[in-house]
């Protein structure tokens, strides 16, 4: 069972035997290969060399957080997968219009989960109805349309995406982890990150994990909606903690229920199979109510 490690206090990190060492007030040790992702949100953590490399070497993601416990940085294992230029010979071989289908697909079902979210809040479903209007490329922007009824919908009239309350601030740091949790099995796979689908950002190294953490955004966002009209000003560090563990949550995919970032890998093993025309649909995944995966 894989692992998301969160680190906020001043320790010392060393590998010793296959092991993550860490050493605080106490020292608890943990089998590397058992890490997906590790988050380091203290600048008094002292880690080696040579344990960041086995660390990112056996598949996991290495996150620095800044000042303000914002992710700030990202180690992706690169070096994992060997076959790395035919993947982005086939990407960069993709149609425009094979693209357009995928990105079609990606906000049908972006906006499906959307509506699954508000229905689980208690909410009214008023995005519903944008599903099929949904153009090849999304030619008609039917994704701004429903995400501005949608946001008011589930947060209230009042309130304004990139604002600086407290559930932004949510939204942020979550989908940050999501995107960094994608970026993780892009690499493993052989994927470019910068190569994308729909995003082509000369200026973003993640194009293609901001394509495909579309459908997934509503699972940060369900968790967000609890603190609206709290009176909480900031995330507190067990917020934090909470918003990377929603990586072990349920959620389904393929009409199985699985972890949030093992479905993260199906979807990316998905795009594989629609690059290379074996298959026509991606794998995309279905909001389900916030619950952690029970591993049989």
């Amino acid at each position: 069972m894989y692992q998301h490690i969160v680190i906020e206090s001043g320790a010392k990190l060393y590998q010793k035997n296959s092991q993550l060492f860490i050493e605080a007030e106490q020292i608890h040790h943990i089998p590397i290969e058992d890490i997906a992702t590790l988050l380091l949100d203290n600048r008094r953590i002292a880690i080696t060399g040579y344990c960041l490399e086995t660390i990112v070497k056996n598949g996991a993601v290495v996150i620095l957080c800044n000042e303000k416990h914002l992710p700030s940085a990202v180690m992706l294992p690169f070096a994992a997968n060997s076959r790395r230029l035919k993947m982005i010979n086939l990407q960069v071989g993709q149609t425009r219009p094979r693209k357009k289908q995928l990105w079609k697909q990606i906000i049908q079902q972006k906006i499906y989960n959307q509506g699954r979210c508000l229905e689980l809040c208690g909410k009214e479903n008023v995005v519903k109805k944008f599903i099929d209007k949904v153009k090849s490329g999304d030619s008609t922007n039917a994704e701004g349309t429903a995400a501005a009824a949608y946001f008011k919908a589930l947060y209230g009239d009042e309130f304004i995406r990139h604002g600086s309350d407290v559930v932004n601030s949510i939204l942020d740091y979550g989908y940050a982890v999501l995107r960094s949790s994608i970026a993780r099995y892009l690499a493993l796979y052989g994927f470019e990150p910068s190569l994308g689908i729909f995003h082509h950002s000369e200026l973003n190294s993640f194009n293609l994990a901001d394509d495909l953490i579309e459908p997934f955004r509503p699972i940060v966002d369900i968790y967000a909606y609890r603190y609206v009209g709290t009176e909480e000003k900031e995330m507190s560090a067990a917020v934090r903690r909470e918003l990377v563990q929603l990586l072990s949550c349920n959620i389904c995919s393929g009409n199985e229920v699985h972890a949030v970032h093992y479905a993260i890998e199906r979807t990316v093993q998905s795009l594989i199979r629609a690059y290379t025309e074996k298959e026509k649909c991606l794998l995309l995944p279905e909001l389900l109510p916030l619950q952690v995966h029970a591993y049989e």
